[in-house]
């Protein structure tokens, strides 16, 4: 690369052209406003605030005791939460080969009841404080749940001292 200056100010590589060719666009009648293209505008990228998608609220969490993602946290939000090896899961074990890679089992937040119902999903094993869940089974904290070789802690966020129907505050 060998910059040199023209006679009007103008730096460019006199390897690769042979004048100027800032100045050669001038000449030509070519203005830089040309070179940008005919329809360029500004489009507006901001998510106007009553389109936002709504969060769901925490309502728990899961903590892995025991298997490849051994001390990793999961968290638990409103409605139903997925669980399975796939990415797209809302609790991903990636790395987990004794899980389904689609949906394994569910863990739904019922509002009306503050709490958590764990479903077992596609006839997989699954068992909770070491008892085989067939149909349901309402999680109580501190519950273990075992998904094939992966144990999981359940940690109630919403219970008897914090529900989001309540506004957010906290029951002494």
């Amino acid at each position: 690369m060998n910059l040199i200056k023209c006679e009007n100010g103008h730096f460019f590589d006199n390897e690769k052209f042979l004048s100027c060719p800032h100045c050669s666009n001038e000449q030509a009648g070519i203005k830089p406003e040309h070179l940008l293209g005919q329809n360029q505008h500004d489009i507006d990228t901001a998510i106007p605030y009553d389109n936002m998608p709504v969060q769901r609220k925490t309502v728990g969490w899961l903590v892995c005791i025991s298997g490849t993602v051994s001390g990793e946290s999961f968290c638990l939000r409103e409605g139903e939460n997925h669980i399975g090896r796939a990415a797209n899961m809302d609790i991903a074990l990636l790395y987990e080969p004794t899980i389904s890679r689609k949906t394994h089992a569910v863990i739904t937040y019922k509002p009306e009841q503050n709490s958590c119902i764990l479903y077992p999903k596609n006839s997989a094993q699954t068992f909770c404080n070491g008892r085989v869940v067939k149909t349901k089974r309402t999680l109580k904290n501190r519950d273990v749940i075992t998904l094939g070789t992966c144990t999981l802690v359940f940690i109630a966020f919403c219970d008897k001292v914090f529900s989001w129907d309540k506004q957010g505050t906290v029951n002494n």
